[in-house]
């Protein structure tokens, strides 16, 4: 059971993530030789602010093995402006260093108002050394190779010095750390073969990972409520480690879930392809092959548990004739309970002895077989009662706690075990450390499920690791609350959903009346606020600049054209103002999705576009309308042809070519809706104001029928579906939905498990419905509001996320399965 290295590898994780990282390979050549743990930070920024609001760490925090780290690591808190680095941790003699090394300058945050600070200039061998002293932190900084490396020892900065020209470097931790995601914000590296005095000092003497495996490299993701690791172990059959018992076996489908009582604390299934692999494998690494081995070679998954303070033991087979036969020589008596037999065995059988390096020494008096599993128990009313609970059908399988952990885990392992907050601390202080396990014992995480998991593959093992906070899993198109959150000042905009590029998560951009805008996590944190001179024009886009996967916000207001990066700060030279004002919403183009961008900014006639660096794209032509242009133009392609649409405010539909050059020929004349044209059956399509709907065809061929749509009628489209939403009749396609009178938005249409569905607000009745494509409506809908509701925006992934603005200083979010 010392797969229960997760905790392990979390607990370090969990503190230590508060540095970064360089992409040159020669950066490893300046970590230390003795680091046994090694962080590489790829979102420094990102790191931070999901640390601080992890519920796990908070309550972890203030534990010894937790604190201790967290204090060595104090002095890396006063940095500033760090985007990547890499931070090792070591061992001189028994004292914890750390190499922190960056391509970023190392920046004292806020230098000028710390009271206590003294810095010291020492040389070393023609090589500049930083000493600071900051309060109680004393820490080294030089740049070495165009790298700056801040160490918590001058010694140890100094050995970094000396063998820079000849460095020593790990080559398994460069293998690993080649082929590390560097998608992921954190990934970890692990040396278990070289690091046990390392492992000691974090987790005493009574540490017993170092007989695990020899490497472990893991993925860090997480949020406010989960810590997941998803990587790869090694462990060779030479080598005296737990996962090499496992070594040129097949994982297999994990079914002991099915049988173990719904109340146990925790439970441990072993899958073996082929139990002789284990036998050999046990030869090998001195563990004693036995005679009775040959026995189980018809077991292919081994469970243990406890249950009521007694250890159960669950052994599934796919012949079970020749265990039967053992067993019914060594019984000493059969009872029968509930249509089962229960047999009484003798003691001390070494049935058991073969399994002893994966269940630990135990022996079982009791035994029954159920299907083709057979369960062992020391006493006979534990027995019985497990009996009971699997003929009621009361079993793990069916619990929360499994259903949390089995969406995160695949259903096919060589190693897996799911617990409780006690299970996993009796693991703890079993296999892992009673430090460890004592730091968790004196947490408040109830309420979180705790997985590991290990697949053999060619040589390695695939390897997931879990906490995540215990939730109810919704039915089918459910709804839920996500989170709420009040603002101080009126909401001026509508919330709008943005992407987070270095997790892939929602966060939310939203401007009140006094035109802050605002970055909202997607736990409803607020990230940043930043003051803006005017309120935003519609809808705010996310670009990809410099094509580095990073991305920014970009929009105008009434008089500029800004582009933000993702911590608010202006990205020079987009921050452009326009004498006048009365700028339309900014339009961005993309035309081959290569990120050649163009920025579309129209004010009255004119018509500024520009390119990805700031400047006017010259060879654009039509940079003044025939008349006040009303919204932002338009990309469509229909083939492989560009059409750039603009609305105009004498009735006029201009459509351009990219150069500028008429393409359509639009002869009539319209009284435009508010609603944007949309590309519907290869025709853009669109409403006036009379209620009559448009449609031109790409050789400017106009249609037209007259709907008698109401003056706020709201419509929506692609490719092949319409929908309008006229007074309170829905029309989606040609399916027409009578709702209650009120007054509503426009409809929506979104994809969700590829099925197309939309979504209206009631602004006056305050609910928001939903219907799928048939018009039929959706179980938990509608949602109700209090005021002023209007449906914002939605992100859509495996499950649909409402963004609304509900009274005048508050915006809610809402999740539907």
């Amino acid at each position: 059971m010392r797969h229960t290295l997760l905790y392990v590898v979390i607990v370090l994780l969990c503190i230590n993530c508060t540095n970064n990282k360089t992409t040159e390979n020669y950066v490893l050549d300046l970590v230390p030789n003795n680091a046994a743990l090694v962080f590489k930070i790829n979102d420094f920024e990102t790191l931070t602010d999901v640390l601080s609001t992890n519920e796990i760490l908070k309550s972890l925090e203030t534990q010894k093995a937790f604190a201790n780290i967290k204090n060595t690591l104090k002095p890396l808190q006063h940095l500033s402006n760090q985007k990547k680095g890499l931070l090792a941790l070591s061992i001189d003699s028994t004292h914890l260093d750390y190499t922190y090394i960056s391509n970023d300058s190392l920046l004292i945050r806020n230098w000028d108002s710390i009271t206590s600070k003294s810095i010291e200039t020492i040389s070393f061998n023609n090589t500049k050394i930083t000493k600071y002293v900051i309060e109680d932190s004393t820490f080294f900084s030089s740049h070495i190779e165009n790298n700056w490396v801040l160490c918590s020892s001058q010694t140890l900065l100094q050995n970094i010095i000396t063998n820079i020209e000849n460095p020593n470097t790990n080559e398994e931790l460069k293998r690993f750390y080649d082929v590390s995601n560097e998608e992921k914000i954190l990934n970890v590296f692990l040396d278990i073969e070289h690091g046990e005095t390392l492992l000691k000092q974090l987790f005493d003497e009574d540490q017993n990972i170092s007989n695990f495996a020899r490497w472990l490299t893991l993925d860090l993701t997480l949020n406010d409520t989960e810590i997941l690791l998803n990587g790869v172990a090694e462990s060779n059959t030479d080598e005296n480690k737990f996962l090499s018992f496992f070594q040129n076996t097949k994982p297999i489908q994990n079914k002991t879930w099915n049988l173990a009582p719904s109340d146990v604390n925790y439970i441990t299934s072993f899958g073996l392809d082929d139990f002789k692999k284990y036998s050999a494998n046990k030869t090998v690494l001195n563990s004693a092959k036995t005679a009775l081995d040959s026995l189980l070679t018809t077991v292919e998954e081994i469970g243990i548990t406890e249950y009521d303070n007694e250890h159960i033991l669950f052994l599934r087979t796919y012949g079970t004739a020749t265990l039967l036969d053992y067993f019914n020589e060594e019984k000493i008596s059969t009872d029968e309970f509930s249509g089962n037999e229960i047999w009484e065995l003798k003691s001390n059988l070494e049935i058991f002895e073969p399994l002893t390096p994966l269940i630990g020494e135990h022996s079982f008096k009791y035994s029954s077989i159920i299907e083709n599993t057979f369960i062992f128990s020391k006493s006979k009313s534990v027995l019985e009662s497990v009996i009971t609970k699997i003929k009621t059908g009361d079993t793990f399988d069916k619990t929360m706690l499994f259903n949390n952990a089995e969406s995160k885990l695949t259903s096919s392992s060589s190693v897996l075990s799911i617990s409780n907050l006690k299970g996993a601390v009796s693991i703890l202080n079993e296999s892992v450390s009673k430090t460890l396990g004592d730091s968790f014992n004196k947490s408040d995480l109830n309420d979180y499920v705790y997985g590991s998991q290990f697949i053999a593959d060619a040589g390695f093992f695939h390897t997931n690791f879990l906490i995540k906070k215990i939730t109810k899993e919704e039915d089918q198109n459910s709804v839920s609350s996500a989170f709420e959150v009040q603002f101080n000042t009126d909401l001026a905009t509508l919330p709008q959903f943005v992407t987070n590029h270095s997790n892939g998560r929602k966060e939310i951009v939203v401007q009140d009346q006094e035109n802050i805008l605002y970055l909202i996590s997607n736990s409803g944190k607020i990230l940043w606020k930043k003051q803006l001179d005017g309120l935003i024009q519609d809808k705010v886009h996310q670009v990809d600049l410099f094509k580095n996967g990073k991305l920014q916000l970009a929009f105008t207001t009434n008089n500029e054209f800004l582009i933000l990066d993702r911590n608010g700060k202006e990205v020079k030279p987009f921050t452009k103002k326009f004498t006048g004002g009365n700028l339309n919403p900014l339009a961005v183009f993309d035309y081959e999705g290569t990120k050649n961008y163009r920025f579309v900014v129209t004010q009255d006639k004119k018509v500024f576009m520009y390119n990805g660096k700031g400047d006017i794209v010259n060879g654009y032509k039509y940079d003044k309308a025939e008349a006040n242009i009303l919204a932002a133009p338009q990309h469509f392609r229909i083939g492989k042809k560009d059409y750039i649409v603009f609305k105009l405010e004498n009735g006029r539909l201009k459509i351009t070519n990219r150069v500028g050059n008429t393409r359509v020929n639009v002869k009539d004349k319209f009284s435009f809706s508010e609603n944007d044209i949309k590309l519907y059956q290869n025709k853009f399509t669109f409403t006036s104001e009379d209620g009559i709907l448009y449609q031109i065809d790409s050789q400017g061929k106009s249609t037209s029928s007259n709907l008698n749509l109401a003056k706020d009628h709201g419509i929506d489209a692609t490719s092949r579906t319409l929908v309008i939403m006229n007074d309170n009749i829905l029309h989606i396609r040609d399916k027409k939905v009578e709702l209650e009178l009120g007054v509503y938005s426009k409809p929506i249409i979104f994809y969700l498990n590829d099925k197309i569905y939309v979504s209206v607000t009631d602004i006056q009745n305050q609910k928001i419905y939903l219907y799928d494509s048939q018009g039929a409506s959706i179980p938990n809908f509608p949602i109700f509001g209090s005021s002023n509701i209007d449906m914002a925006d939605m992100n859509l992934n495996k499950r649909a996320e409402f963004v609304f603005k509900d009274q005048e200083n508050s915006i809610k979010v809402f999740k539907i399965r």
